[in-house]
């Protein structure tokens, strides 16, 4: 019986094997994306171009209804910043914090919410189209829009223009 039963558990394990790879051979060629958050991207520069860093701690909070929601906490050198965008409302506001000193900025993100079909598989996504950002000016000099769309792709959107005071 010991050879019996090892020969049954052999050929369950072959048989499970084969219908792993039946199952992984089965499945469709729509490859549903690895990155499946739609998040916008700004990056910061100096007001001749350059991309810089900002060298303070800097904490970047999204202000919704429903309570404020933590972007970026406490970093240094932060270079870019990653952010959401409402799927209800159409406006979105940003809080920049400057070395927990009583200095912010407010950032105000317009956009179109596009509710699209990524595939029958992936299912749906909910991409955005930007239509305005402004700014007030306590350290940030100007926003420049460069790409409306906010989807999969990781594409800086908004340009932020630190004026870089000697």
């Amino acid at each position: 019986e010991g050879v019996l039963m090892q020969y049954y558990r052999y050929i369950l394990r072959l048989f499970c094997a084969l219908l792993l790879l039946v199952g992984v051979s089965a499945c469709s060629g729509d490859d549903c994306p690895i990155n499946n958050t739609v998040q916008g991207k700004m990056a910061f520069y100096d007001e001749y171009g350059e991309a810089i860093a900002y060298t303070g701690v800097l904490s970047v909070y999204v202000v919704r209804p429903q309570g404020d929601s933590v972007v970026l906490n406490m970093k240094t050198d932060a270079s870019e910043v990653l952010f959401p965008l409402s799927y209800i409302h159409e406006t979105d506001t940003l809080i920049f914090d400057y070395n927990n000193a009583g200095v912010y900025d407010s950032l105000f993100i317009s956009h179109e919410n596009l509710p699209t079909l990524v595939s029958v598989n992936c299912g749906a996504a909910m991409f955005h189209s930007l239509t305005s950002v402004s700014s007030t000016h306590h350290l940030i000099d100007t926003l420049i829009l460069k790409s409306s769309a906010v989807n999969y792709d990781e594409r800086e959107n908004i340009q932020v223009i630190y004026h870089i005071r000697d």
